[in-house]
């Protein structure tokens, strides 16, 4: 049996952690080989429009893998480019079908769906594993839960599934895989640059307690509302590895690691594990973010023990707690 070539389009986000998290799943389903285009990275919230030369480089790359399903990560920003990108994909590649998911079509689908096949709307790692199976199969993908189908005239819009409570069931993001690709200033590269920083990020939560007004959380929390607890934590242990296992795959000397969470952990059974496990096995400056409504004395001056070097913080002018 030929394996089924999936592609995933990160747009400008070499940090995107659902796709890195979503390739090496992939890659743990017989039959499958996923390969992943970073096309473009964006700087501090500034990004340049792909030229030329790199819409056919990507062009060339789908020709050459010819997928049978790409998976596009959109934020909002980069509507325009994923619309452009999804037609040169037809034009090209007609065989291929086309999903897009990420924050903008999860909280703006009505807009996205006459664009693509298929729509993810919500957390992607279980709708594509049953997506890439059922294609793999040739079986029928219309009633897939967080799944959108195109049917002609008739949009199939299937209900959502559960939040992943248990974060820690979800395998590490990926970094320096073979089957990445890097397109940006013209050129392709399959060098990871995230290897050469001196800095690691890590996720170590999903969700937020808070919906400020500035906040993407005030649009995504009412869509969850009854689908599990929003707020989800992974386990020390799963941290730690993580970081443990970025480190050895690290080419460059890591100077300090950023956890990119909303807000870093409170509950104190966990802080007391993190406390003294990272110091004594990771021992490196760490970079969080809080709510200021949670930092308190006592929180920080164990983060501090732990090895807090800088935490940053929005100040809302309105928002609610659930």
């Amino acid at each position: 049996m030929n394996e089924v070539v999936i592609v995933l389009v990160a747009l400008y986000r070499y940090r995107n952690f659902p796709i890195r998290i979503m390739h090496r799943l992939l890659e743990n389903i017989d039959g499958v080989k996923p390969y992943t285009i970073f096309f473009k990275n964006c700087h501090s919230n500034v990004f340049t429009f792909p030229t030329n030369k790199e819409e056919e480089l990507f062009v060339e790359l789908i020709t050459k893998l010819n997928p049978k399903l790409v998976g596009f990560s959109i934020l909002s920003p980069y509507m325009s480019i994923a619309r452009r990108l999804t037609k040169l994909i037809k034009n090209n590649n007609p065989s291929s079908l086309v999903i897009w998911g990420g924050i903008h079509p999860t909280i703006s689908p009505e807009s996205c769906i006459n664009e693509a096949d298929m729509l993810c709307i919500g957390e992607g790692e279980g709708a594509i594993r049953d997506l890439v199976r059922h294609i793999r199969d040739e079986k029928s993908y219309h009633s897939i839960k967080n799944i959108w189908v195109k049917n002609g005239s008739y949009v199939i819009k299937n209900s959502m599934r559960p939040l992943i409570q248990d974060l820690d069931s979800l395998p590490f993001p990926s970094y320096g895989n073979g089957s990445y690709y890097f397109i940006e200033s013209n050129s392709v590269t399959k060098e990871d640059p995230s290897l050469l920083e001196n800095y690691l990020w890590i996720q170590t939560s999903r969700g937020c307690p808070y919906v400020c007004s500035y906040c993407v959380n005030s649009l995504l929390r009412p869509l969850f509302r009854d689908l599990g607890p929003y707020t989800r934590r992974r386990s020390v242990d799963n941290i730690i590895g993580e970081v443990k296992e970025r480190l050895n795959l690290s080419r460059k000397r890591t100077d300090y690691v950023h956890f990119a969470d909303e807000f870093f952990g409170t509950e104190e059974s966990w802080l007391d594990e993190f406390e003294a496990r990272y110091k004594k096995e990771i021992g490196l400056p760490f970079y969080v973010e809080y709510h200021p409504k949670i930092i308190s004395s006592n929180l920080l001056d164990r983060l501090v023990n732990a090895g807090l070097d800088t935490i940053n913080f929005g100040i809302p002018n309105r928002f609610r707690l659930y």
